[in-house]
This record gives structure tokens, sequence and C-alpha cells, in this order.
């Protein structure tokens, strides 16, 4: 397992990701105990703070401290808890039975096999973490965008879930993530488990929060908490 192995302000240069630009993050001292206890401790970090202090930053900076690739999702108001593990195309699902219903019938069709669930499933954030590999193989079927990882990352490396503003999410959000966590594994359609690898680097799950709605308290329990605030101006 490898660690943070930083001193308090100690400099980390982020590269573009997605919309972000390029930037730096400064380490200190309760960000680098925290994320390594969480590590060590196989929890989540719940990150606490306003809106700016560098909580979505920090998920970004560990990943690349730890040479990890990072995998983000933002929770709205509509998010629920199986969009972390996979998501169901069913308006391409109904497009699709549709035209089929209009074609001729063909003796080697087989249907059923054509409207499995599997062919319309994407790999949520969660998949991609537990298991990368079979979240490739998901990818291919049924459509979804592989994630970006650094340059030279392989699967063995381990990857950084970013799970940002949880708190705009309903209750059940945090609750299902809690529960796949706990069990290192969930169900996806047509029964199969997809259950975390046996590797080195353990998942590590950065969940973000501004405090607009309280959460599910079995869940603040079951993670490391860290507080940020806004930098002393001396």
């Amino acid at each position: 397992m490898k660690y943070l192995d930083l001193a308090p302000g100690d400099v980390q240069r982020l590269v573009p990701y997605g919309t972000l630009p390029a930037s730096v993050h400064v380490f200190d001292d309760d960000t680098i105990e925290a994320t390594n206890a969480a590590l060590a401790a196989g929890r989540p970090l719940l990150v606490r703070g306003e809106p700016g202090t560098g909580k979505s930053q920090l998920a970004r900076a560990v990943a690349t401290a730890l040479d990890r690739a990072l995998l983000s999702f933002t929770a709205d108001a509509r998010t629920e808890a199986r969009d972390l593990m996979f998501t169901i195309d069913t308006v391409s699902r109904l497009a699709e039975a549709q035209i089929l219903g209009h074609l001729p019938h063909d003796a080697n069709l087989d249907v059923r096999q054509q409207l499995s669930e599997g062919r319309f499933t994407s790999p949520g954030p969660l998949w991609w973490l537990f298991d990368w590999p079979s979240a490739e193989r998901q990818a291919a079927l049924g459509g979804g965008a592989r994630p970006w990882t650094p340059e030279g990352w392989t699967p063995p490396r381990g990857a950084v879930l970013l799970l940002d503003e949880i708190d705009k999410a309903d209750p059940a959000v945090p609750n299902g993530l809690l529960e796949a966590l706990g069990q290192g594994q969930f169900q996806i359609p047509g029964g199969t488990m997809v259950s975390a690898t046996d590797s080195a680097c353990a998942p590590l799950v950065v969940v973000t929060t501004n405090e607009e709605r309280a959460l599910p308290d079995a869940f603040v329990r079951r993670c490391l908490v860290l507080q940020l605030g806004w930098p002393m101006v001396h």
C-alpha cells in the first residue's frame, strides 16, 4: 500500500483534468494524516468545508501524489445510489425494441439477447474503482467513456473516487455507497456481482459536502472526517 509520503507545505502540481486547468495544491498536516488514515483503515474520507476551500482539488491532488487514476462524480437532487454503480440507457433499449418489432422475423436473431440489459448498461464510478478491467469490457459492450488516466497508468496502481457534493443527493445515495463499500461488491443486471479486486492499492473514496443537508449518521460514523477552512492570512 502506498501512502502520502509528504511533509506539510509540500506542493503538488496538477495537470489539466477535464475542464479543470493546471493548478497546484499545498498539503497540510491534517490532510496528509487524514488521507493516510483513510487508506490504512479502508474507509471513505469525508471532506467538509465551505465552497471554494479546495475540497474537490484535494482529491485530485491525492490521486496525483499517489499516482492513481481519478474518478469524479458530482451528485445532485436526481442522483440515485445505482448511478454510482451503473446506468441503463432505457431510451435506447426501448428504441431498439421498437425497431426489432417492425422487422421481419429472423430465426437467427435472438431478440432476448439483443435487448438484454447488459447491452445498454454503462459502468459507473464504483464499478471502475472496484474492477477496472471488467468495467472496460462492459463499456465496450454497453457504452460509456473510459475515464481519463495518467500517462503510463495501469489498473494495479489503483484509483481515487471523488464523490462531490453528496449533500445535494437523497440520503439513499450515501447509504447505498456505504453498503457497497462495506460489502466490497454490488450486483449488476443479470445477477453478476462486481467485487473489489485484490490489489495492493485499496480503493480510496473522497466524499465532499458543503453541508447544505445533514448526512445520515451511520454514513458519517463510517467515514474519517476532515474539516477544511480558509487559509490563515498573516
